[in-house]
């Protein structure tokens, strides 16, 4: 039985560490790899972009790039089994159901390190779902 790593991804860089971390471990263990990234979407009424969403026709704009995107990180992970996914809505409620849904064995999660009272204030993605993912989790500092 070959087991699934999920890797969400914030696609600030090109080479995020946790790819590389679960691309490593895929390699040693044969495990497959699902690449995902989470569309910030804020349902609006008015066609104006506003901070932390994108209005509705935008989201195929944003769609397709990050598409192009985790394509061409998809393409560094050479002798791995990766396929990509892209999800719209809050990034720690859709990584749990992705996590859930493609029944993954581990999630190898990226964190930026926030102060403390930073992450209080804002909540971290990584936090949350290491608290709530029906699997393990490895959190890979930046």
């Amino acid at each position: 039985m070959s087991s699934k790593l999920l890797v969400p991804v914030d696609l600030a860089s090109e080479d995020p560490p946790e790819v590389k971390f679960a691309a490593d471990l895929a390699r040693q263990s044969g495990a497959k790899v699902i690449l995902l990234h989470v569309i910030d979407y804020v349902p609006m009424l008015l066609p104006v972009e506003l901070p932390g969403g994108y209005p509705l026709p935008q989201i195929e704009i944003v769609r397709e790039a990050v598409g192009q995107k985790l394509a061409r990180i998809a393409a560094k992970m050479a002798e791995v089994e990766c396929h990509t996914m892209i999800e719209v809505g809050g990034a720690a409620t859709q990584i749990l159901d992705v996590a859930k849904r493609e029944k993954v064995d581990q999630i190898v999660i990226g964190s930026h390190s926030k102060k403390a009272v930073a992450r209080l204030v804002l909540g971290s993605v990584a936090d949350r779902v290491a608290h709530l993912a029906p699997c393990p989790v490895t959190i890979i500092r930046a």
